[in-house]
């Protein structure tokens, strides 16, 4: 059964007709529900394929976690077939070569590729990287 919280202001009519029996204001706080009430009007027959009560669930698997085990723990190491070496694989101290960040004023070899910008009625503005003079695939001019 359904219900909600519901509020009335009004007044509140004695039973009694006598003169001294006259209705006085009040507020009424409470829930109301309606009996019977239902999908469609009505109760709602249990559908065949759903569950009965009472529902059971199912405990949890249970949990598969480190050694002792017979599965690999991280990290993951296969063994190398019978017969054949151990692959290699890496070792610390792994070292991550350094970053090489050209320098602002250009430095050496920075004049390999330019930045050119272009313009075309059909797609506007546009930006593009271009072989630059000391680029080795920039074809030099024939001198004749």
């Amino acid at each position: 059964m359904a219900e909600v919280p519901v509020t009335i202001v009004g007044f509140v009519a004695p039973l009694g007709k006598s003169a001294e029996d006259q209705p006085y204001p009040a507020v009424i706080t409470g829930k109301a529900s309606i009996t019977g009430l239902g999908v469609g009007g009505g109760p709602i027959p249990p559908s065949p394929g759903y569950p009965a009560h009472p529902i059971v669930i199912p405990q949890p698997p249970p949990e598969i976690s480190g050694p002792p085990g017979p599965w690999p723990t991280p990290p993951i190491y296969l063994p190398p077939s019978p017969g054949e070496p151990d692959p290699p694989r890496p070792t610390h101290p792994i070292v991550l070569p350094p970053e090489v960040i050209p320098p602002p004023d250009g430095g050496e070899g920075q004049d390999r590729w330019q930045v050119q910008t272009y313009w075309t009625p059909e797609t506007g503005w546009g930006v593009a990287i271009v072989p630059g003079p000391g680029h080795p695939g920039v074809p030099t001019p024939s001198k004749k």
